[in-house]
């Protein structure tokens, strides 16, 4: 099968849809199929490359860093429309796999569709997220563009059904991990890691594996940390993803601004690692940390970390936020806290730096879950088998994404 998959980013750019393309792409060449992505470029260059046997290619006219707003992406719809169409012609898809499409810009998805209904090609949609502003109410408008939509949790489901889409037409597929990848290692190795990083040599380390944003909770993780290092002083974090990822609103700069300042209030600044962490990168630090945290404010969609987290051997606190409590059983194989309260971040952090024994068990139990439940070949089985189906509903006049 020959597919086409469309996207804002890939990494350099950071964030859990791109992580999930770069684990999607590769694995389905392994099956068979010819993939070839087209993205969002970075610093505005246009670029061809194959990462893991996937066919990338690189234009401006997919980043939306570089687009900018809705109204510069509609002066450039003629663009768009070129881009888009010659794509889609030089690479004769059997099926289109467009991620995160349903949000940012009516005119890429109306391109899109005319193009898909000339020449009869099914066009799958994975929703990551949902909004709720004016433009997601435009968008809205296009839901029946989608022969079929795979959102990433029974939450984006719920809510997806909640906003017009038929919910025999969605399907929940949880994300998956390449459990390889984010093994467990032994001390030789993780000595061999902490020499990369010799502020963290000797002390246990908290680490909130995302983008430095006031959605991620980033601020309350600094806060529920400077709680923590009261009572336990060899105890640092580090926090990642401070550059290199998709700014829609230009909101990142401002906030991690914010962030610096408060490090700098609560006195902290000795004890606080700040550092980008290259995809190929991110696994060694899980591998040398001592627990993971993801109190997202905002209804987390998924939260891949989760998964990261738990094949690493990494326990996790996560806010009941989202898709999240899906895959976090509280007390199980990590904790699960309000949203937006410190105090219960803090708790259950110190529970777990304290209780070792308890860590173990909340390894083990995330260990297991992840390998029964969370792989990347289940993900790819679920997503060929929806590619078949929608390919052979589509060959028959039926679009699934219509009531």
């Amino acid at each position: 099968m020959r597919i086409a998959m469309l996207h804002w980013g890939f990494p350099p750019i950071i964030g859990g849809v791109e992580t999930h393309l770069m684990m999607l792409g590769p694995a389905l060449v392994t099956r068979g199929c010819t993939v070839n992505l087209l993205t969002g470029s970075v610093d505005g260059r246009r670029e061809t490359l194959v990462w893991g046997g996937m066919t990338v290619a690189r234009t401006p006219l997919m980043d939306l860093n570089e687009l900018g707003s809705l109204p510069r992406i509609r002066e450039l719809a003629g663009d768009i429309r070129d881009e888009l169409t010659g794509f889609i012609r030089q690479n004769r898809p059997d099926l289109i796999h467009a991620h995160n499409m349903h949000y940012f810009s009516p005119v890429h998805v109306r391109v899109l569709a005319r193009v898909c209904a000339r020449e009869n090609i099914p066009v799958v949609l994975t929703a990551h997220n949902v909004w709720n502003d004016e433009l997601w109410n435009e968008m809205l408008r296009l839901k029946g563009v989608w022969d079929a939509v795979i959102a990433v949790s029974h939450f984006i489901k719920k809510e997806l059904v909640q906003n017009g889409y038929a919910e025999h037409r969605v399907e929940a597929i949880h994300h998956g991990i390449e459990l390889e990848r984010f093994a467990p290692v032994g001390p030789a190795e993780r000595e061999r890691i902490l020499a990369r990083y010799p502020r963290l040599r000797g002390r246990r380390v908290m680490f909130h594996p995302a983008r430095m944003s006031l959605a991620k909770g980033s601020d309350l993780v600094v806060k529920a940390f400077a709680r923590v290092h009261e009572k336990l002083p060899d105890v640092c974090l580090v926090l990642a993803g401070t550059e290199k990822t998709v700014d829609w609103g230009s909101y990142q700069d401002r906030e991690i601004g914010l962030i610096n300042t408060l490090i700098r209030e609560l006195d902290i600044e000795n004890d606080v690692f700040i550092k980008f962490f290259p995809w190929d990168e991110i696994t060694e630090m899980y591998r040398v940390v001592d627990m993971a945290v993801y109190p997202s404010i905002f209804d987390e969609p998924f939260g891949l970390v989760m998964l990261e987290a738990m094949a690493s051997g990494t326990p996790i606190v996560v806010s009941r936020s989202g898709g999240m409590p899906e895959v976090i059983e509280d007390g199980f194989n990590g904790f699960v806290v309000p949203p937006r309260d410190e105090h219960a971040l803090a708790g259950r952090c110190l529970f777990i730096l304290q209780n070792p024994g308890e860590s173990e068990r909340l390894i083990a139990n995330g260990l297991r879950r992840v390998r029964e439940r969370y792989t990347n070949d289940i993900m790819v089985d679920k997503t060929l088998d929806l590619y078949k189906r929608t390919s052979a509903l589509k060959e028959n006049g039926v679009n699934m994404a219509s009531g």
